[in-house]
């Protein structure tokens, strides 16, 4: 029998078609599947009892809730908490694949000074050698926590100073620091009472604020409504996922953003549409009909929007005067819209700003890993994980994700204060030390991270006010002991504290700010940079294109 090329092809593409359905080739997956989750390299948690425990995450300032689940004390998932008064049940994905992170290929796990290893004691003696030729500067990216009172108070032991990197949502709250004197650290704001929220750039949807707090209010009030509860209006050059899910777009030319705000103000002024006082903008109309590109009657058409249903309040993505202005124009400055929620908090020095005259400066490991301080001075920077190029002198291992006790103070625009503590819920797997720790080490005479947390506890046990909530609300005044209290906290209950009171926030603006168009960063996801991502928040980042910038889709 002859068998020609044409009865082989037909053979091959038969036995090729009957294999698919057989179990052969999805067996040899599910093998290949668990050989390659057991190579040697990869962790793998001991076996012993399950437990789950809450606390709240740490990589950022949000301080978004999370049920952690530990086998034999290794963190091995985690999960949202839903009755959580900040996060609502919701994390990012960095804070879904967090437990991965500590088993980073990236991970620092020695000390490193330049390109060569060292030790803590190489370092700690450079570092006192520092300390004795000159002033020390620190810098943190986290203010607030008991660790920072820490690092504050060496600082001005050492006649140095201490800066902070401040994120874009509270940058956005500068202007409001200078003209009424409270510092951006106590305002927050009311999205909770808003019926009309204008955001001229701010990625309300795509990551803006706790992960979970106006998702929520949008969830609730909004979505899939022809005329929602909460009127959301976006304005920014592309149809990114907020603007293609809010009630209305504006697309404007990035850098038109002032005068579209100076465009809308002098419309409300003019036209008698809001009670507020506020200085008329130099800008014209017809000036700012040419900067943005639209009409005459767009812009008056978004001013009766903005009013149409109250309290309304504007949000800009970055330090925008013009932008803040128009939020004094509409009122919403104090009683509904930007409030102040604390009256202990303190302004801090920006760490943009060169440093001059420093010896050494100490980096928090709380610092955006693509933070560089501009310095000549001798740098120590603290860091759980290896981002890549870095300009600092010395690179020192950092407790990483649940490896350090810490607390949470307010996150950054919330509108009332809330207070949580994050207890070290697993052991470093090689030698670490946090900045505080290092310092402390230094000057055995500051207070510890341990003690000011429970100097905070005190405080809010001593004022009585305010509620803690866990699996069950317990206002503070019920609570017997102080001892009872911090105990609840260790369990991952959350201080909430009372409302703000609607007192006018009084912002002396006697005159509108430039319109000067202002340095805005590629786009909003390069203003959160990570050093290292675990591989579910890579996943679901890149291959789920969450993370996609807004330039990259079109109306």
């Amino acid at each position: 029998m002859k068998v020609t090329r044409r009865d082989l092809l037909v053979w091959s593409a038969g036995a090729a078609a009957g294999l698919l359905v057989t179990p052969v080739p999805w067996k040899l997956l599910d093998d290949t599947s668990i050989w390659s989750q057991n190579w040697p390299w990869i962790p793998q948690p001991a076996r012993g009892p399950v437990e789950v425990k809450m606390s709240a995450c740490t990589l950022c300032p949000n301080g978004c809730g999370m049920k952690v689940k530990t086998a034999a004390g290794w963190p091995v998932g985690v999960a949202g908490v839903s009755s959580h008064p900040i996060s609502r049940g919701a994390l990012c994905p960095r804070g879904f694949g967090a437990h991965q992170l500590n088993w980073h290929p990236q991970r620092l796990r020695v000390v490193r000074h330049g390109a060569n290893p060292s030790t803590w004691i190489e370092a700690r003696i450079a570092f006192a050698k520092a300390c004795s030729e000159g002033p020390v500067v620190v810098i943190d990216g986290y203010p607030g926590r008991a660790a920072s009172s820490v690092l504050q108070s060496f600082s001005r032991r050492r006649d140095g100073g201490y800066r902070v990197v401040l994120g874009l949502e509270t940058r956005a709250l500068a202007p409001y620091e200078a003209w009424s004197g409270v510092p951006a650290s106590a305002l927050g704001y009311d999205l909770e009472n808003a019926k009309t929220i204008v955001s001229i750039g701010a990625p309300l949807l795509d990551g803006w604020g706790p992960p979970g707090r106006f998702t929520r209010l949008w969830a609730e009030r909004a979505a899939g409504n022809a005329d929602p509860q909460l009127r959301l209006i976006q304005v920014e050059p592309s149809l990114s996922r907020t603007a293609g899910r809010a009630w209305r777009w504006v697309p404007v030319p990035a850098g038109a953003e002032s005068a579209l705000a100076a465009g809308v103000a002098r419309v409300l002024l003019e036209e008698h549409m809001v009670s507020a006082r506020g200085p008329m903008p130099p800008l014209t109309l017809a000036e700012a009909v040419a900067q943005t590109g639209l009409t005459a009657d767009a812009i008056r058409d978004l001013a009766r929007k903005v009013v149409a249903r109250t309290p309304a309040v504007v949000i800009g993505n970055d330090d925008n005067p013009a932008i803040a202005a128009l939020n004094v124009v509409l009122g919403a400055t104090g009683s509904r819209g930007i409030v102040r929620r604390s009256k202990r908090a303190e302004p801090y020095v920006s760490a943009d700003a060169a440093i001059p005259g420093a010896r050494a400066i100490i980096v928090d490991a709380s610092v955006p890993w693509n933070f560089s301080p501009q310095t000549d001075a001798e740098v120590f920077r603290f860091a759980a994980w290896d981002g890549g190029s870095s300009r600092a002198d010395w690179l020192l291992p950092a407790p990483g994700f649940l490896e350090d006790l810490t607390d949470v103070p307010t996150a950054p625009t919330f509108a009332f204060e809330t207070y949580a503590v994050a207890p070290g819920l697993v052991k470093a797997p090689h030698e670490v030390q946090s900045a505080a720790q290092f310092l402390a080490s230094i000057d055995s005479t500051l207070a510890t991270a341990e003690k000011n947390i429970h100097s905070r506890c005190e405080d809010l046990f001593r004022g009585r006010a305010g509620t803690l909530r866990g699996q069950e609300d317990t206002p503070v005044a019920k609570f017997a002991s102080i001892q009872k209290l911090e105990e609840q906290l260790w369990k991952g209950a959350v201080w909430v504290g009372e409302a703000p009171h609607p007192v006018t926030l009084r912002c002396e603006l006697k005159e509108w700010p430039s319109t000067v168009p202002s340095a805005h960063p590629e786009n909003w996801s390069t203003t959160w940079q990570a050093p290292v991502l675990p591989p579910l928040a890579t996943k679901l980042y890149r291959e789920s294109n969450l993370r996609e910038a807004p330039e990259k889709r079109t109306a």
